[in-house]
């Protein structure tokens, strides 16, 4: 008898494990959208200027590779980081959000982030999705190892465009 319990109890742990894995990645896959990282008011400026950036949906016209902001702003390296980071991030949000924790909605503290940008995007990421780089002397320096620049320096508007620091200057009007 304490066989068969051992066994049923190890099945039913086993269906319970699994159960759990399965939402918690829906969980994850649901809270890495678009849709989702802009459903709190003060990401509407960079949900909006994506959306129209070379990498949106909607400015894609030069055929840029599309990315969400997972794509961009959080790392690739192992799945470890990935949570933890997402983890970290969705936390300091959501409370900036709710305990409107002195930046929800500050436009200033938004526009100098603008300036730390190179603290919000993993340029791993972007050497992921562009492994081949156009030949210009700046990409032969970087592939040379001559100088170890942060891809922001010069497509820095690549994530949202050029018009991000208007929309953010336009949640403070709001």
């Amino acid at each position: 008898m304490a066989k068969r319990t051992i066994i049923l109890s190890g099945l039913a742990g086993f269906v319970i494990a699994g159960a759990a894995a399965l939402i918690s990645a829906q969980i994850i896959e649901d809270t890495s959208t678009p849709q989702f990282c802009s459903s709190c008011h003060e990401m509407k400026p960079m949900y909006e200027t994506w959306l129209k950036g070379p990498h949106g949906p909607l400015g894609n016209k030069g055929g840029a590779v599309r990315a969400t902001c997972v794509d961009c702003h959080l790392p690739h390296d192992n799945v470890v980081s990935y949570l933890i980071a997402k983890a970290s991030s969705g936390t300091k949000d959501f409370l900036g959000h709710i305990l409107n924790g002195g930046y929800a909605d500050n436009p200033k503290y938004w526009l100098e982030k603008l300036d730390e940008s190179k603290n919000y995007v993993y340029v791993e990421n972007c050497k992921h999705c562009h492994q081949v780089l156009p030949n210009n002397e700046s990409h032969k320096k970087i592939k040379m190892g001559k100088v170890s620049d942060n891809c922001l320096r010069c497509h820095w508007y690549v994530g949202h465009g050029e018009e991000l620091e208007v929309k953010i200057k336009e949640l403070s009007e709001k």
